[in-house]
């Protein structure tokens, strides 16, 4: 498979997970070209046109070709120099790499004003749960324009250096973070979880997968952040995509609308003091466990459509593949 198909299928299994669906999308683009050829003459070529065909603002070729045919990539959840200089390394030692992968999204040159192209879904998570739509935009609005003020523009380290030694680049975040909300349904569905079922069950279904199994043996299993494991999960969120974990003011929101745990990744002190007045249960999932979920099962469905894609893993990834030998 080529580099643009690989990012193109990402993009189509993203499209097809997406919680707004694939019509709201399509009309996301749309009126993002909207707002291109509003534009004055002057402010249109820094507009990312990109935009106009991919509804993710975290899913970009940073330096092509695009046409690359891909023996094998090296992959890691995060890259930056260390990571580039490892695949330089690892091809002037004879190993084939084409391509250098990234998860996250920083350092891989996106304009920061995609945040709203990937964290806007954040709104119709909480509406989606009953939170009216006006407090959901009333929480995530400012949110994301907050993550907008605070970016700089050393996120061109990366497409820079894979430049200079001849890499292409690329990142997929948001679809493989749609792929974290499957695996760990499946999980909690395997092990029958459900409103009735403790938070304690909820951290035991979620070491049945092999992502989390292999992080608690290195010491980082899923915490429990807010609430006691006997203490009855309720009504769960499972809460991944968006770009980032939601802002402190959502759990009130949450609460309210009768949401009883936010499984997720991460955990600021802000954020479990916010869920803890509002009587909400936060269940953690290691950082690099959920997304080698997401990159896992993503990775899978993209082969079962593109044919075999032979990774390198680094960055803290760490491939399993569910696909059977036959690719069934």
């Amino acid at each position: 498979m080529r580099l643009i198909d690989l990012v193109e299928t990402s993009v189509e299994l993203g499209t097809a997970l997406d919680p707004r669906g694939p019509e709201a999308l399509r009309a996301q683009m749309e009126r993002r070209r909207r707002e291109y050829e509003a534009l004055p003459a002057w402010q249109q070529p820094y507009y990312n046109r990109e935009r106009f065909r991919n509804p993710f603002g975290d899913v970009r070729i940073a330096n092509g070709p695009a046409e690359t045919e891909l023996r094998a990539v090296l992959l890691g959840i995060d890259i930056h120099l260390a990571e580039i200089l490892l695949a330089d390394r690892l091809r002037a030692a004879g190993t084939p790499i084409d391509a250098v992968i990234a998860h996250h999204a920083h350092g891989i040159g996106a304009s920061p004003f995609l945040s709203w192209d990937s964290m806007s879904v954040m709104v119709d998570m909480l509406a989606a749960e009953g939170v009216p739509r006006a407090d959901a935009e009333a929480s995530i609005h400012p949110y994301i324009e907050e993550k907008i003020a605070q970016q700089e523009d050393f996120h061109r380290s990366g497409p820079d250096t894979a430049r200079l030694l001849g890499f292409p680049l690329a990142c997929i975040h948001t679809p493989a973070d749609y792929y974290i909300t499957v695996g760990v349904r499946a999980a909690l569905d395997a092990g029958g979880v459900d409103a009735a079922s403790s938070v304690g069950d909820v951290v035991r279904a979620l070491l049945t997968l092999p992502e989390v199994d292999s992080s608690a043996r290195l010491g980082a299993a899923p915490r429990i952040m807010t609430g006691e494991a006997s203490r009855p999960a309720g009504r769960l969120l499972l809460k991944f995509g968006g770009g980032y974990i939601l802002p402190p003011s959502a759990y009130p929101l949450l609460g309210k609308a009768g949401v009883g745990t936010v499984v997720q990744i991460a955990c600021l002190p802000e954020h479990a003091r916010a869920a803890r007045e509002a009587g909400v249960t936060i269940v953690r999932v290691p950082h690099a466990a959920a997304d080698n979920i997401g990159i896992n099962l993503l990775l899978d469905a993209v082969e079962a459509r593109r044919g075999p894609l032979p990774v390198i893993a680094c960055g803290a990834f760490e491939r399993i593949s569910r696909r059977t030998p036959s690719g069934s």
